[in-house]
């Protein structure tokens, strides 16, 4: 697929763990697709002239799923409640929806410190905790 798009959108598909982009919308897009080149489109290419400008990016989609389809949800669930308060520990935000010592053995299992907040950890991180969480959710 290849989009033109507000270069703010397109940095954020295109983000990695640890850089201010890096959120929601990445994992969920970067679950399907890997972004595979940008470019920037300056807002004098368009008329009338927007106040921004744009970038034109190609998603691939994967060839092998990160996740089977019913895991999807879980993926969805944790990525969702882990950034919806960004400057909180993500170990704490997901005690809403699972057990803590459940929480706390995946997050030891996975190398991760209970400290970590959701913008730290990677794409494959969130899919192996997925899998672990859907498979026993309790």
């Amino acid at each position: 697929m290849v989009a033109t798009l507000q270069i703010e959108v397109a940095k954020r598909l295109l983000a990695k763990p640890g850089t201010p982009d890096y959120g929601l919308l990445t994992l969920l897009v970067q679950l399907e697709y890997e972004p595979q080149g940008w470019f920037k489109i300056p807002a004098s290419c368009f008329f009338p002239e927007p106040e921004v400008d744009s970038a034109c990016i190609c998603l691939v989609r994967r060839q092998r799923p990160l996740l089977p389809p019913e895991q999807r949800d879980t993926f969805a669930r944790i990525v969702k409640r882990s950034f919806s308060q960004r400057r909180k520990m993500m170990l704490k935000l997901l005690k809403e929806d699972w057990p803590e010592m459940r929480l706390a053995a995946e997050f030891e299992r996975l190398n991760l410190s209970p400290q970590i907040r959701a913008e730290q950890v990677s794409l494959e991180q969130f899919g192996q905790m997925a899998e672990a969480l859907f498979r026993s959710p309790e």
